[in-house]
C-alpha cells in the first residue's frame, strides 16, 4: 500500500511539471476568461457543481464537497474548439481557428473528518490568431494575435465539523501566460511573457436533509505582472526599438458563488449554481509599461463589468452502468461595446453540455462530455469592429478509485 501511495504521488508530481509547461500553447475563453466548470461530470451537468460531491475535481470547485469523497484520482482531458471572425473597414476574416487540448489531474484523500487533495487546473483563458490576415495602417498584410492562459495548482483541504456541515480551503498556485501581436509590421508586439500569482477558495457545505445541500464558496483575486519582450515597429517615421516591457494591472477576478443541489430519488440529481465574477476590479485599465528610453506607457482600456453566471444541471441514472447529463450555462458578456477589443474578445454567453458516464462496478470510471455555445456577436462602434464567437468543446474523464 505505501508503495501505492509514492507511485501515486510522483505521478501528480510529474504531471504537474508536465502540464506547467504544456499549458502555455493553450487559449480559450468561455465566462470572460473562465472555464464553465472542471472535470466531465461537472461540465456535463453545465458547471453547477457547488453543492454537488462529483470527485476529485471537487478541489478546484468547492473544497468542502470533498468530505463525501473516497480516495480517487480523476484525469481530464478537453479539446476546445473556438471559431472567431474579425470584421472591420478592411473586409471580413476567420481566425485560424484549430483545437486546443487540455488536461486535469486531480487526486482526493478521503477521510473523517478530514479529507485532502491535490490537482492541476487549466483554469481559463482567451486568445484570437488573425496572423498574416488583416491591414495595418500602411495597408500590408500583418497580424492581430493574443495568446492568454492560466492554470493553477490547488493544494486543498476539507473538515466535516458535523453529520451536515463541512468546509474546504484551497490555495492556489497560478501561473499564466501571454503573448500578444497588434500589427507588428507597424505597430507592436509583446511575447514570451508571464507571470505567478497566488490566491484562495473557501467553501462550505450544508447538508439539509437527505435530498437537498446547499454550498457556497469565495475565490480571492489573484493579481498578476507580465515579464515579456516587447517590440515597436513604425516605418512611417520611421522607427523601431526593443526591449523588456511588463504588462501591469491584469488580474483574475474574486468570485462569489452559491449552489444548491436536489436529490428527488436514487437516480436523479438536480443542481442550480448562482456566482459573479468582479471582472471591474480585475480587468478595468491594464497597461504595458516597457522599460525602453522615450516610451511612456500604453494603455488598454477594458473596464470589464462584473458578471453573474447561472449554471443549471442536471444527471439521471439510467441504469446500474449509464448515467446521463444535461446542462445550461450562462454569464452575460462582461466587455464594454466602446471597449471592445479584437484581442480580448471574451464576449460567449450561452452554453449547452451533455454527458455521459459508465461505471464498470469496478474502480475505474470513464465520463465524457460535449459543450455547444452559440454564436456571440459584439460591435464597437467607435472602434469600427465586430467579433463574433462560437465554440465547441469535448472532453473526457477517466477516474479510479482506491
Amino acid at each position: 500500500m505505501k508503495r501505492n501511495g509514492l507511485g501515486v504521488k510522483s505521478f501528480i508530481l510529474g504531471f504537474i511539471l508536465a502540464v506547467t509547461i504544456f499549458i502555455s500553447e493553450i487559449s480559450f475563453a468561455t465566462n470572460g476568461t473562465q472555464m464553465i466548470g472542471y472535470g466531465s461530470k461537472s461540465v456535463g451537468m453545465g458547471g453547477a457543481d457547488l453543492a454537488i460531491a462529483n470527485d476529485a475535481t471537487a478541489i478546484n470547485a468547492n473544497p468542502a464537497t470533498l468530505t463525501g469523497l473516497k480516495s480517487e484520482i480523476d484525469f481530464d482531458f478537453t479539446a476546445f474548439g473556438p471559431q472567431v471572425h474579425h470584421t472591420s473597414s478592411a473586409g471580413d476574416t476567420d481566425g485560424k481557428n484549430p483545437y486546443f487540448y487540455m488536461p486535469l489531474l486531480a487526486y482526493v484523500s478521503g477521510g473523517s473528518p478530514i479529507s485532502w487533495g491535490i490537482g492541476v487546473f487549466p483554469q481559463g483563458g482567451m486568445g484570437v490568431d488573425y496572423k498574416d490576415k488583416v491591414k495595418n495602417a500602411m495597408g500590408q498584410t500583418d497580424s492581430l494575435y493574443s495568446n492568454l492562459s492560466y492554470m493553477r495548482i490547488v493544494p486543498a483541504v476539507a473538515y466535516q465539523v458535523n453529520d451536515q456541515f463541512s468546509l474546504g480551503l484551497g490555495l492556489q498556485l497560478g501561473y499564466s501566460t501571454f503573448d500578444m501581436e497588434y500589427t507588428p509590421k507597424a505597430g507592436m508586439e509583446f511575447k514570451n511573457a508571464s507571470s505567478l500569482a497566488y490566491g484562495a477558495r473557501i467553501g462550505a457545505l450544508f447538508k439539509v436533509n437527505e435530498q437537498v445541500s446547499i454550498g457556497a464558496i469565495y475565490n480571492t483575486k489573484q493579481s498578476f505582472e507580465y515579464d515579456g519582450d516587447f517590440k515597436y515597429n513604425n516605418p512611417a517615421i520611421p522607427m523601431s526599438a526593443s526591449g523588456k516591457s511588463k504588462f501591469k494591472d491584469f488580474s483574475w477576478p474574486s468570485e462569489i458563488g452559491v449552489g444548491i443541489s436536489y436529490k428527488p430519488s436514487d437516480e436523479l440529481t438536480l443542481g442550480l449554481d448562482v456566482s459573479q465574477l468582479q471582472w471591474s476590479d480585475a480587468v478595468n485599465k491594464p497597461y504595458l509599461a516597457p522599460d525602453i528610453a522615450g516610451f511612456t506607457t500604453i494603455p488598454f482600456t477594458m473596464e470589464w463589468e462584473n458578471q453573474t453566471v447561472i449554471a443549471l444541471g442536471g444527471a439521471y441514472k439510467l441504469n446500474d452502468s449509464l448515467t446521463g447529463r444535461l446542462g445550461y450555462n450562462y454569464g452575460k458578456n462582461p466587455v464594454p461595446d466602446k471597449n471592445l477589443n479584437t484581442l480580448f474578445p471574451a464576449i460567449q454567453e450561452s452554453h449547452l453540455t451533455f454527458g455521459v458516464g459508465y461505471e464498470s462496478g469496478g474502480p475505474m470510471t470513464i465520463d465524457g462530455y460535449f459543450v455547444y455555445a452559440p454564436e456571440a456577436k459584439q460591435t464597437n462602434a467607435a472602434g469600427g469592429n465586430t467579433e463574433k464567437m462560437s465554440q465547441t468543446t469535448l472532453g473526457i474523464q477517466v477516474g479510479y478509485k482506491f
